[in-house]
């Protein structure tokens, strides 16, 4: 699988935790110049990320695309998702013209 590094906005940030495996996020990442771009984080990486970065929040993250599930049924749509592996934060920086 090959790894996509994407930055953008942090959107519609979700947290939860799931019985016998522990924190899990997911949130939309707006990109500029492209649909946003659905992402999920889980184990040690969710445990920080949730820590570190709020709604709204400037990101890059880098990751693998997850395919449609096996288990899924035909009828379900499947947007295909993000599985996030590493989250860093970005720095705004404004140049006075």
């Amino acid at each position: 699988m090959r790894e996509h590094l994407l930055s953008g906005r942090i959107v519609n940030l979700r947290i939860f935790n799931v019985p016998d495996f522990g924190t899990r996020a997911s949130f939309k990442l707006e990109c500029p110049g492209r649909d946003p771009v659905t992402c999920a984080v889980a184990g040690d990486v969710a445990r920080e990320f949730v820590t570190c970065y709020r709604d709204g929040d400037l990101v890059a993250v880098t990751g693998t695309s997850e395919a449609r599930p096996s288990t899924a049924a035909s009828q379900t749509p499947w947007s295909g998702r993000l599985r996030v592996r590493r989250a860093h934060a970005l720095e705004v920086v404004w140049v006075a013209a």
